[in-house]
């Protein structure tokens, strides 16, 4: 999909349809929109004066031009009360203008930037659209015989005053690093288990790696076994699929210092290993490695923008499977830390591989770390699939990644990390047990990861609940939502910025 930002007059552009906001109670004829009206001999004040345009969210009108500009149609979509307008708000009217538009078989699109700049500045209105706009114009392809037959937007303008254009341009630059990376998450996730294996997830992240010159190393069995990974080397056991540990470098500054170490839980398929899981629903466990495809995201998405920060990126991954060989209910595994696990249920594995994650992280010389896993389904019974649940050992990180998904407009919840939650994961005949039950499972299993952090400064996001959707939105189809992405790279910018005015 090709993007342009440019400034000039709505008559002079052609496109399949022009796509005007409208603010609730809104009488005037917007300024964009008054010589292309002169052209039109008034139709559309007509239609202003008539009430026959609605501002309140959402609502949706097309107005046909028949003829007399360069624009076929012109799409007049609701914003809302004008003092109400957010940014989150304007991202999902323009998400929804693009999906209807998709209706109407339209792919060539002008976006009239107008009461929206002035509301919330024109960066931040250029980049709400083009975000909304590229994920919702996102579809998964699909493994059919014959492609479908789905229309997708294929030119996008950004039509802005002059004096807004340098703004606008860059707002719409992070806006579709953003979303790209987001939409790459979102395919990863949608991939299934016979098509993304431990091997072709490596051969993906070196793909992303070395497209924007970071360094990347593939870690294999044996390397593992010189590492004392047995948490990774576990849990892989039962499966034909060699696992793999994946490390990403992103030098931003020229020493290797400050380094955000990013640990994403790539199990390709999960099916609970001897601890099996129920058929009915199984299938959507090839998501299982939202959080390594949310952290490949994040790093496409800072490869392009390209801040000054350093980054160390962990995905270890493998299947989870049963067989003769694989993991049973009261093994002990020793992990890399040298710390050992009693393995009550072999479901519980994602923990185990974020384990040697962490402890590789910090080899990588990690000063701070953020994992991100569908871990438990103790997240989704608490929060849904509309909020990501957080853990951490240290306030000021916590509220770094806080405001980075504030900006991002994606929702996080702290959950409580105290020392009694602690006994739960404490083993008789180990340091550790795998879980430690039904009470506080989300926490539990986020303390668990915890363990490995060391000392470190250290935030956990659970996204089981918000890395698929079982319905489609106006920002994402059903399917992989690419949870976290825009978040960690936001987070990436925030801590650029921050490091440059110090």
């Amino acid at each position: 999909m090709k993007i342009e930002v440019k400034s000039g007059k709505l008559q002079d552009f052609s496109a399949q349809c022009a796509i005007v906001g409208i603010f609730e109670g809104q009488t005037v004829l917007p300024v964009s929109l008054k010589e292309a009206d002169e052209k039109m001999g008034g139709a559309l004040s007509a239609l202003f004066v008539d009430g026959e345009i609605n501002g309140k969210q959402k609502s949706v009108q097309f107005i046909h031009t028949f003829g007399k500009l360069g624009i076929r149609r012109i799409m007049t979509i609701g914003l809302g009360k004008k003092d109400e307008l957010t940014f989150e708000d304007l991202r999902e009217v323009a998400a929804r203008a693009v999906k209807e538009a998709l209706k109407a078989q339209v792919t060539r699109i002008v976006f009239v930037l107008d009461g929206e700049a002035q509301m919330l500045g024109a960066y931040d209105a250029t980049h709400a659209i083009v975000e909304g706009a590229l994920l919702a114009n996102y579809r998964f392809p699909g493994y059919h015989k014959e492609a479908e037959d789905r229309p997708s937007l294929e030119e996008m303008t950004v039509l802005c005053p002059e004096e807004n254009i340098d703004d606008a341009k860059e707002g719409a630059y992070i806006a579709e690093a953003l979303a790209r990376g987001t939409n790459l998450a979102r395919d990863l996730v949608n991939m299934p288990g016979n098509y993304l294996t431990p091997t072709v997830l490596a051969e993906k992240a070196k793909e992303i790696a070395e497209r924007h010159g970071m360094e990347v190393e593939i870690l294999d069995k044996a390397d593992m076994e010189v590492y004392g990974m047995g948490g990774l080397l576990g849990v892989s056991q039962g499966s034909v699929e060699p696992p793999k540990l994946i490390a990403i470098k992103y030098r931003g500054t020229e020493k290797w210092e400050n380094v955000l170490g990013l640990v994403g839980k790539g199990i390709t398929f999960d099916s609970g290993g001897i601890s099996l899981k129920p058929g009915q629903g199984m299938e959507e466990m090839k998501g299982d490695m939202g959080g390594a495809a949310s952290v490949l995201g994040a790093m496409e998405a800072i490869g392009t923008l390209k801040p000054a920060i350093n980054i160390a990126a962990v995905i270890p991954t493998t299947e989870n499977m049963p067989s003769g060989s694989a993991l049973k209910p009261g093994d002990v595994i020793t992990t890399m830390s040298g710390k050992t696990v009693e393995i009550l249920n072999t479901d519980a594995e994602g923990r185990l591989i974020l384990a040697d994650g962490m402890s590789y992280a910090r080899k990588m010389g990690a000063d701070y770390l953020i994992d991100l896993a569908t871990l438990t389904g103790a997240a989704l019974i608490a929060l849904g699939t509309c909020t990501t649940a957080a853990l951490t050992n240290d306030e000021a990180l916590m509220e770094e990644v806080m405001e980075a998904a504030g900006e991002a407009g994606e929702r996080l919840w702290r959950l409580p990390g105290y020392k009694p939650y602690k006994e739960q994961i404490k083993s008789e005949i180990a340091d550790l047990k795998n879980t430690g039950g039904r009470n506080a499972g989300t926490i539990t299993a986020g303390l668990f990861v915890g363990e490995f952090a060391e000392d470190t400064p250290w935030v956990h996001l659970d996204i089981a609940g918000t890395a698929w959707a079982d319905k489609a939105s106006d920002l994402s189809p059903a399917g992989g939502t690419g949870a976290m992405v825009r978040t960690l790279a936001i987070l990436a910018l925030r801590r650029a910025e921050s490091a440059k005015s110090q």
